[in-house]
């Protein structure tokens, strides 16, 4: 699992600096440009995908503290690989998909420090993937952190994870066309 964990870093890494060169000189008024009301801007982008990665980082902290429960869900030998898969096929595809509310952006006009907060988490879960690293064989299955009754193998949310940072990457590319 260690090759594993060093590609997911080094994807986080490409990831990071995609979104560096696209974003870093971009102005106030390009990162919160929005082409309509229905669509996110770069620094909204941004914000959702500070939201849902820190929302992985309380469960990340029970694993490595030994304190991580199972669920019900957990137990049921077929589901959480279903979901998952489920998951990432659906962050692969390039539909556009609704998010659920704790995941929106918290508001709609961002200052440059949105920049840095989603750098300091993307090395906060490069770290997180690092002390993971050891327990990632253990056949671990977590909960989202949106609901409890959503279940996947440890290592496939960080598949999730980067996916879904892909996935944005793409989105913010798009928008900057514009």
């Amino acid at each position: 699992m260690k090759e594993k964990a060093d590609k997911w870093q080094m994807n986080l890494v490409e990831l990071g600096y995609s979104f560096e060169k696209m974003v870093r000189s971009l102005s106030l008024e390009k990162l919160n440009y929005k082409p309509s009301e229905n669509r996110w801007s770069v620094a909204e982008n941004m914000a959702h995908l500070i939201a849902v990665n820190t929302s992985y980082f309380p469960i990340f902290e029970d694993i490595i503290n030994g304190n991580h429960k199972d669920t019900w869900w957990t137990k049921v030998p077929w589901i959480p690989k279903k979901t998952g898969d489920l998951l990432l096929k659906a962050m692969k595809a390039p539909r556009k998909t609704k998010t659920f509310g704790s995941w929106q952006p918290s508001k709609s006009l961002y200052d440059e420090r949105i920049l840095d907060d989603f750098f300091d988490q993307q090395h906060k879960l490069s770290h997180y993937i690092q002390e993971l690293e050891p327990m990632l064989e253990n056949n671990l299955i977590i909960a989202s952190p949106i609901s409890k009754w959503v279940v996947y193998p440890l290592p496939m949310a960080i598949e999730i994870i980067i996916a879904h940072e892909e996935r944005h990457l793409d989105q913010i590319k798009e928008l900057l066309k514009e």
